[in-house]
């Protein structure tokens, strides 16, 4: 019964964590999806693996994907307490809800192997990005371009108040200054 928990306790165990800044997702532009693996075990994983897909008839692929949409990410080991990342850049060619998978890892524990029996290998999933809403290029020009039109608006309704008692002031300033002038001569 010791040697089971002892083997419990040095152990290697990776969290898998998959998200993203890219907000909003825009159709025809860069989708860029960061993938951080964490160790939290007592024990160094080996051998690990990382792979995700993405439809190569929904996306472009940029950085880190190969032409069939496949993400493979492979570290030969990850000590306890370290963290390793990578980014996936992806360009979406077609704007609606998009459903993220979950990518996949398989790493070997870091147990020690005994004669007779394999070396325990593990395998989980990341966290999942969800429903991601991928908008046209035409909504996202919309949606940019009201704060223009807003903006704008404010600095014509603002330069008016500001410009008349300024405009009033120069004239005045410089009619006090003729005043003055043809008073000295």
């Amino acid at each position: 019964v010791s040697t089971v928990s002892q083997f419990e306790e040095n152990t290697a165990r990776l969290l898998l964590f998959k998200n993203t800044d890219s907000d909003p997702v825009v159709e025809g532009q860069d989708f860029v999806v960061h993938y951080e693996i964490i160790n939290t075990g007592t024990a160094t994983a080996q051998d690990i693996e990382v792979s995700d897909r993405y439809d190569p008839n929904s996306f472009d692929t940029r950085h880190n994907i190969n032409g069939e949409g496949n993400v493979e990410f492979r570290l030969l080991e990850l000590a306890p307490g370290e963290k390793a990342s990578f980014n996936v850049t992806a360009q979406p060619k077609l704007y609606g809800m998009y459903e993220s998978t979950r990518a996949k890892i398989r790493y070997g524990t870091g147990a020690v192997e005994i004669e007779g029996v394999e070396a325990d290998v593990r395998s989980g999933f990341s966290t999942s990005l969800g429903r991601i809403k991928i908008i046209s290029v035409g909504e996202y020009e919309r949606s940019i371009s009201y704060n223009i039109k807003e903006w704008t608006l404010f600095s014509v309704i603002f330069a008016i108040p500001t410009l008349i008692p300024f405009l009033l002031w120069r004239a005045t300033n410089a009619a006090s200054a003729r005043i003055a002038k043809q008073k000295a001569n």
